[in-house]
């Protein structure tokens, strides 16, 4: 078996009593307003249970060409509570399944478990890089430790969840009338502790926004 960590571009926490995310799902950052997340907001895909070279390319490709019938990627993100506080925390896994090539590079899960928030695995891991299990990473030993309750998990998995979650979101994010509406609920709510309501108070935000699933919308 062998393994690589990479990193989950996360939404930060969100109010309690939200109208439109729970809780306990750690969301990817569809609005990119984690302040410390990479470029990469879309990755790794939960809702369709893959990933590909659109992010660590070179990571990926290597990783894939690796011989061990048991090869898993671990994630882990860098999660911001209401108050601004940051936590590294191991989110969940993929087992890769079926290799893909078209339209990149990838694969699907055949195996997955993505932990609730509060249920997240913390670690001191806090670097850009990406650890593997072939290497020399010094988190070695806590991430192997943090694989091992992961794979004891799967009661509470929430994958499932999350897909059902993330398709209410999307479904809004491609229908500009649904996304407009949300957008306008976020900037008169009256929970000031919110990454993304702070965000899209600015219009010139909001257009970046709408902006990001311009081709999804497009093609919709």
């Amino acid at each position: 078996m062998i393994w690589t960590l990479f990193y989950y571009n996360s939404l930060p926490e969100m109010p309690n009593g939200c109208s439109f995310f729970e809780n306990d799902v750690v969301y990817r950052d569809f609005f990119k307003c984690n302040p410390v997340n990479t470029g990469h907001y879309q990755y790794p895909k939960f809702e369709t249970l893959s990933y590909d070279e659109g992010c660590h390319c070179r990571e990926v490709k290597n990783f894939l060409r690796k011989k061990d019938p048991d090869k898993y990627v671990i994630l882990y993100t860098r999660y911001a509570d209401l108050r601004g506080r940051l936590v590294n925390k191991i989110v969940g896994y993929f087992k890769v399944g079926k290799l893909i090539d078209r339209p990149k590079t990838g694969f699907k899960a055949s195996e997955c478990v993505l932990l609730p928030e509060k249920e997240c695995i913390k670690i001191s891991y806090a670097s850009r890089g990406v650890p593997v299990s072939w290497g020399k990473s010094k988190h070695r030993g806590e991430i192997e430790a943090a694989f091992q309750k992961l794979k004891h998990s799967k009661k509470i998995d929430i994958s499932g969840k999350y897909q059902a979650q993330t398709k209410k979101i999307m479904n809004r994010l491609i229908n500009i009338r649904k996304f407009n509406s949300m957008l306008n609920s976020c900037v008169i709510c009256k929970k000031d502790k919110c990454f993304l309501k702070q965000k899209v108070v600015q219009k010139k935000n909001r257009e970046k926004i709408l902006e990001l699933y311009k081709t999804e919308r497009s093609c919709s």
